[in-house]
Protein backbone atom coordinates (compact mmCIF):
# COMPACT_ATOMS: atom_id res chain seq x y z
CA UNK A 1 0.00 0.00 0.00
CA UNK A 2 1.35 3.19 -0.48
CA UNK A 3 -0.08 6.10 1.27
CA UNK A 4 0.98 10.23 0.70
CA UNK A 5 2.34 12.34 2.86
CA UNK A 6 -1.49 14.14 3.34
CA UNK A 7 -3.50 10.79 3.28
CA UNK A 8 -1.06 9.79 6.23
CA UNK A 9 -1.34 12.84 8.08
CA UNK A 10 -5.57 12.44 7.73
CA UNK A 11 -4.95 9.05 9.56
CA UNK A 12 -2.96 10.41 12.10
CA UNK A 13 -4.55 13.46 13.03
CA UNK A 14 -8.24 11.43 12.86
CA UNK A 15 -6.58 8.99 15.25
CA UNK A 16 -5.09 10.82 17.90
CA UNK A 17 -8.11 12.11 19.34
CA UNK A 18 -9.73 10.94 22.18
CA UNK A 19 -13.14 9.28 22.43
CA UNK A 20 -16.03 11.28 21.72
CA UNK A 21 -17.60 13.97 24.15
CA UNK A 22 -20.88 11.63 24.11
CA UNK A 23 -18.44 8.40 24.86
CA UNK A 24 -16.60 10.40 27.71
CA UNK A 25 -20.66 11.42 29.37
CA UNK A 26 -21.00 7.34 29.30
CA UNK A 27 -17.82 6.99 30.58
CA UNK A 28 -18.47 9.28 33.24
CA UNK A 29 -22.15 7.86 33.87
CA UNK A 30 -20.59 3.95 34.46
CA UNK A 31 -17.99 4.92 37.00
CA UNK A 32 -20.86 7.07 38.91
CA UNK A 33 -23.72 4.59 38.84
CA UNK A 34 -20.88 1.47 40.30
CA UNK A 35 -20.21 4.39 42.88
CA UNK A 36 -23.45 4.28 44.13
CA UNK A 37 -23.77 0.37 44.05
CA UNK A 38 -20.55 0.18 46.52
CA UNK A 39 -21.90 3.16 48.70
CA UNK A 40 -25.72 1.07 48.75
CA UNK A 41 -23.83 -1.50 50.39
CA UNK A 42 -23.66 -1.16 53.94
CA UNK A 43 -20.85 -4.04 54.81
CA UNK A 44 -19.14 -2.29 52.24
CA UNK A 45 -19.65 2.03 53.24
CA UNK A 46 -18.32 1.05 56.83
CA UNK A 47 -15.16 0.07 55.95
CA UNK A 48 -11.96 2.28 54.91
CA UNK A 49 -12.49 1.76 51.15
CA UNK A 50 -11.18 3.65 48.25
CA UNK A 51 -12.66 3.88 44.91
CA UNK A 52 -11.13 5.26 42.29
CA UNK A 53 -10.44 4.79 38.20
CA UNK A 54 -7.57 3.49 36.66
CA UNK A 55 -6.34 2.81 32.80
CA UNK A 56 -6.85 4.99 29.83
CA UNK A 57 -9.75 6.32 30.94
CA UNK A 58 -8.55 8.40 33.72
CA UNK A 59 -5.23 8.69 31.92
CA UNK A 60 -6.74 10.29 29.15
CA UNK A 61 -5.53 8.07 26.62
CA UNK A 62 -8.55 6.44 25.52
CA UNK A 63 -10.01 6.05 21.97
CA UNK A 64 -13.30 5.94 20.65
CA UNK A 65 -15.36 2.61 20.38
CA UNK A 66 -12.76 1.15 23.10
CA UNK A 67 -13.98 3.17 26.24
CA UNK A 68 -14.27 0.50 29.08
CA UNK A 69 -14.00 1.81 32.79
CA UNK A 70 -11.84 0.26 35.19
CA UNK A 71 -13.07 0.90 38.53
CA UNK A 72 -10.94 -0.29 41.91
CA UNK A 73 -12.70 -0.36 44.87
CA UNK A 74 -9.76 -0.93 47.35
CA UNK A 75 -9.52 -1.57 51.19
CA UNK A 76 -7.31 0.62 52.82
CA UNK A 77 -7.31 -0.59 56.17
CA UNK A 78 -5.51 -3.74 55.65
CA UNK A 79 -2.19 -3.29 53.53
CA UNK A 80 0.32 -6.21 52.38
CA UNK A 81 3.66 -4.93 52.22
CA UNK A 82 6.62 -5.48 50.60
CA UNK A 83 10.48 -4.25 50.39
CA UNK A 84 12.22 -3.37 46.98
CA UNK A 85 14.96 -5.48 45.89
CA UNK A 86 18.09 -4.86 47.40
CA UNK A 87 16.99 -3.94 50.59
CA UNK A 88 17.19 -5.89 53.70
CA UNK A 89 13.26 -6.72 55.38
CA UNK A 90 12.98 -5.71 58.78
CA UNK A 91 12.97 -8.19 61.58
CA UNK A 92 9.70 -6.22 62.86
CA UNK A 93 6.51 -6.57 60.73
CA UNK A 94 3.71 -3.65 60.71
CA UNK A 95 1.08 -3.73 62.81
CA UNK A 96 -1.16 -6.80 61.44
CA UNK A 97 -4.61 -6.46 59.95
CA UNK A 98 -7.20 -7.10 63.05
CA UNK A 99 -10.30 -6.89 60.55
CA UNK A 100 -12.71 -9.79 58.89
CA UNK A 101 -11.80 -9.28 55.31
CA UNK A 102 -10.10 -11.58 53.46
CA UNK A 103 -9.82 -11.28 49.54
CA UNK A 104 -12.37 -13.70 48.89
CA UNK A 105 -14.33 -12.36 50.81
CA UNK A 106 -13.89 -9.11 49.69
CA UNK A 107 -14.58 -9.83 46.05
CA UNK A 108 -17.67 -11.28 47.23
CA UNK A 109 -19.40 -8.71 49.11
CA UNK A 110 -18.17 -6.06 45.87
CA UNK A 111 -20.07 -8.42 43.34
CA UNK A 112 -22.67 -8.87 45.71
CA UNK A 113 -23.04 -4.84 45.46
CA UNK A 114 -22.89 -5.26 41.72
CA UNK A 115 -26.03 -7.58 40.90
CA UNK A 116 -28.05 -5.75 43.45
CA UNK A 117 -27.51 -2.62 41.79
CA UNK A 118 -27.52 -3.51 37.95
CA UNK A 119 -28.57 -7.55 38.35
CA UNK A 120 -27.14 -10.89 37.79
CA UNK A 121 -27.32 -10.62 34.40
CA UNK A 122 -25.59 -7.79 34.28
CA UNK A 123 -22.73 -9.20 36.36
CA UNK A 124 -19.82 -11.31 34.94
CA UNK A 125 -17.37 -12.55 37.65
CA UNK A 126 -15.82 -15.53 35.24
CA UNK A 127 -12.51 -13.73 35.25
CA UNK A 128 -9.99 -14.10 37.91
CA UNK A 129 -9.32 -10.72 37.93
CA UNK A 130 -12.25 -7.79 37.13
CA UNK A 131 -15.87 -8.35 37.95
CA UNK A 132 -17.67 -6.70 34.75
CA UNK A 133 -20.85 -4.69 34.68
CA UNK A 134 -22.16 -4.90 31.21
CA UNK A 135 -22.80 -1.93 28.65
CA UNK A 136 -25.62 -0.88 28.07
CA UNK A 137 -25.85 0.97 24.26
CA UNK A 138 -26.17 4.31 24.24
CA UNK A 139 -26.27 4.79 27.97
CA UNK A 140 -22.90 3.39 29.33
CA UNK A 141 -19.63 1.41 28.00
CA UNK A 142 -18.65 -1.65 29.96
CA UNK A 143 -17.51 -1.53 33.54
CA UNK A 144 -14.75 -3.79 35.03
CA UNK A 145 -14.37 -3.68 38.76
CA UNK A 146 -11.46 -4.68 40.48
CA UNK A 147 -11.83 -5.30 44.49
CA UNK A 148 -8.14 -4.36 45.85
CA UNK A 149 -6.15 -3.74 48.76
CA UNK A 150 -3.58 -1.12 49.43
CA UNK A 151 -0.18 -2.24 48.97
CA UNK A 152 3.35 -0.69 50.08
CA UNK A 153 6.45 -1.15 48.78
CA UNK A 154 9.40 -0.34 51.46
CA UNK A 155 12.44 2.27 50.52
CA UNK A 156 14.37 1.68 53.28
CA UNK A 157 14.93 -1.46 56.54
CA UNK A 158 13.22 1.06 58.80
CA UNK A 159 10.13 1.60 56.28
CA UNK A 160 10.61 5.37 56.60
CA UNK A 161 9.71 6.10 52.75
CA UNK A 162 7.52 4.02 50.71
CA UNK A 163 5.56 3.55 47.47
CA UNK A 164 1.82 3.38 47.85
CA UNK A 165 0.16 0.77 45.38
CA UNK A 166 -2.41 -1.45 45.24
CA UNK A 167 -2.64 -5.43 44.71
CA UNK A 168 -5.13 -7.85 43.41
CA UNK A 169 -5.62 -11.18 44.42
CA UNK A 170 -7.11 -13.46 41.34
CA UNK A 171 -10.16 -15.59 42.34
CA UNK A 172 -8.35 -18.46 41.07
CA UNK A 173 -5.66 -18.73 44.15
CA UNK A 174 -2.87 -17.51 42.30
CA UNK A 175 0.14 -15.09 43.74
CA UNK A 176 -1.72 -11.32 44.49
CA UNK A 177 -0.80 -8.77 41.17
CA UNK A 178 0.44 -5.12 42.23
CA UNK A 179 -0.45 -2.64 40.40
CA UNK A 180 0.75 1.13 40.59
CA UNK A 181 -1.84 3.21 39.60
CA UNK A 182 -0.96 6.29 40.87
CA UNK A 183 2.73 6.20 39.47
CA UNK A 184 1.35 5.63 36.25
CA UNK A 185 -1.16 8.61 36.10
CA UNK A 186 1.52 11.53 37.52
CA UNK A 187 4.50 10.25 35.19
CA UNK A 188 2.09 10.00 32.49
CA UNK A 189 0.77 13.40 32.91
CA UNK A 190 4.51 14.92 33.14
CA UNK A 191 5.67 13.12 29.87
CA UNK A 192 2.53 14.65 28.31
CA UNK A 193 3.53 17.66 29.45
CA UNK A 194 6.86 17.77 28.34
CA UNK A 195 6.54 16.57 25.29
CA UNK A 196 3.73 19.29 24.54
CA UNK A 197 0.81 16.69 24.43
CA UNK A 198 2.72 14.41 22.01
CA UNK A 199 3.05 11.63 24.35
CA UNK A 200 -0.67 10.56 24.61
CA UNK A 201 -1.72 11.73 20.88
CA UNK A 202 1.18 9.02 20.32
CA UNK A 203 -0.39 6.44 22.60
CA UNK A 204 -3.66 6.90 20.85
CA UNK A 205 -2.52 6.92 17.52
CA UNK A 206 -0.75 3.59 18.59
CA UNK A 207 -3.78 2.06 19.63
CA UNK A 208 -5.97 2.65 16.65
CA UNK A 209 -3.45 1.30 14.66
CA UNK A 210 -3.10 -1.83 16.78
CA UNK A 211 -6.79 -2.00 16.46
CA UNK A 212 -6.86 -1.62 12.56
CA UNK A 213 -3.89 -4.11 12.17
CA UNK A 214 -5.50 -6.80 14.72
CA UNK A 215 -8.71 -6.45 12.70
CA UNK A 216 -7.09 -7.31 9.74
CA UNK A 217 -5.15 -10.06 10.67
CA UNK A 218 -1.72 -8.29 10.27
CA UNK A 219 -1.04 -8.62 14.33
CA UNK A 220 -2.12 -10.60 17.00
CA UNK A 221 -4.41 -8.92 19.62
CA UNK A 222 -2.77 -6.86 21.92
CA UNK A 223 -3.62 -5.23 25.26
CA UNK A 224 -3.70 -1.58 24.79
CA UNK A 225 -1.73 -1.16 27.93
CA UNK A 226 1.20 -2.04 25.87
CA UNK A 227 1.31 0.69 23.42
CA UNK A 228 1.05 3.12 26.54
CA UNK A 229 4.19 1.46 27.51
CA UNK A 230 6.08 1.60 24.81
CA UNK A 231 5.70 5.44 23.85
CA UNK A 232 6.41 6.07 27.32
CA UNK A 233 9.96 4.62 26.60
CA UNK A 234 10.21 7.15 23.74
CA UNK A 235 11.84 10.88 25.21
CA UNK A 236 10.15 13.75 25.19
CA UNK A 237 12.76 15.89 22.49
CA UNK A 238 12.02 12.47 20.13
CA UNK A 239 8.11 12.46 20.72
CA UNK A 240 8.25 16.72 20.15
CA UNK A 241 9.92 16.52 16.77
CA UNK A 242 8.99 18.46 14.11
CA UNK A 243 5.72 18.06 12.97
CA UNK A 244 3.20 15.35 13.91
CA UNK A 245 4.05 12.64 11.14
CA UNK A 246 7.63 13.67 11.27
CA UNK A 247 7.05 13.26 15.58
CA UNK A 248 5.61 9.81 14.93
CA UNK A 249 8.06 8.56 12.84
CA UNK A 250 10.70 9.27 14.91
CA UNK A 251 8.66 7.60 17.96
CA UNK A 252 8.60 4.33 15.89
CA UNK A 253 12.60 4.82 14.38
CA UNK A 254 13.34 5.34 18.81
CA UNK A 255 10.90 2.26 19.89
CA UNK A 256 12.46 -0.06 17.32
CA UNK A 257 15.88 1.15 18.24
CA UNK A 258 15.39 0.68 21.73
CA UNK A 259 13.97 -2.75 21.34
CA UNK A 260 16.82 -4.11 19.54
CA UNK A 261 19.31 -3.54 22.18
CA UNK A 262 20.81 -6.69 23.87
CA UNK A 263 19.44 -6.00 27.36
CA UNK A 264 15.88 -4.50 26.34
CA UNK A 265 15.16 -6.51 29.59
CA UNK A 266 16.47 -4.10 31.85
CA UNK A 267 15.77 -0.90 30.45
CA UNK A 268 12.50 -0.70 29.09
CA UNK A 269 9.93 0.55 31.84
CA UNK A 270 6.58 0.36 32.65
CA UNK A 271 4.95 4.32 33.55
CA UNK A 272 4.99 3.62 36.63
CA UNK A 273 8.51 3.58 36.88
CA UNK A 274 8.45 0.62 39.05
CA UNK A 275 8.34 -2.64 36.77
CA UNK A 276 10.23 -3.22 34.15
CA UNK A 277 8.66 -4.00 30.62
CA UNK A 278 9.21 -7.35 29.46
CA UNK A 279 11.19 -9.13 32.80
CA UNK A 280 7.93 -10.55 35.20
CA UNK A 281 5.30 -12.55 33.40
CA UNK A 282 2.81 -10.15 30.96
CA UNK A 283 0.47 -10.68 28.36
CA UNK A 284 2.70 -9.57 25.66
CA UNK A 285 6.60 -10.43 24.49
CA UNK A 286 9.32 -8.71 23.49
CA UNK A 287 8.66 -10.34 19.75
CA UNK A 288 4.78 -8.73 20.15
CA UNK A 289 6.49 -5.26 20.57
CA UNK A 290 8.64 -5.60 17.63
CA UNK A 291 5.79 -6.62 15.22
CA UNK A 292 3.48 -4.05 16.14
CA UNK A 293 6.05 -1.30 15.69
CA UNK A 294 7.23 -3.35 12.64
CA UNK A 295 3.81 -3.31 11.27
CA UNK A 296 3.06 -0.22 12.10
CA UNK A 297 5.75 1.71 9.99
CA UNK A 298 4.89 -0.65 6.79
CA UNK A 299 1.09 0.38 7.50
CA UNK A 300 2.19 3.97 7.29
CA UNK A 301 4.41 3.62 4.38
CA UNK A 302 7.30 5.04 5.76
Amino acid sequence: MTMSPSERSAILSKWMKPSSESEQTQQDRAETMVRTAIAANEKLNSSNLLIYTKGSYPNNTNVSLDSDVDVVVELQECAYYGYRSGVTPSTTAPAPYVGGWTPSDWRSEVKAALVTAFGSDSIDSTSKIAIEVSAVSGSRPSADVVSSFAYHLYNDTDRRTKEVGSCVFPSDGADKIVNWPNQQLINGRKLNTDSGGRYKDYVRILKNTENYLSAQGTIKVLPSYLMECLTYNVPAAVLSTGNLDAGFRANLVELWRQLGVEDTETKMVEPNWLKYLFTTAKKWTLQDAKDLVQATWSYFDY
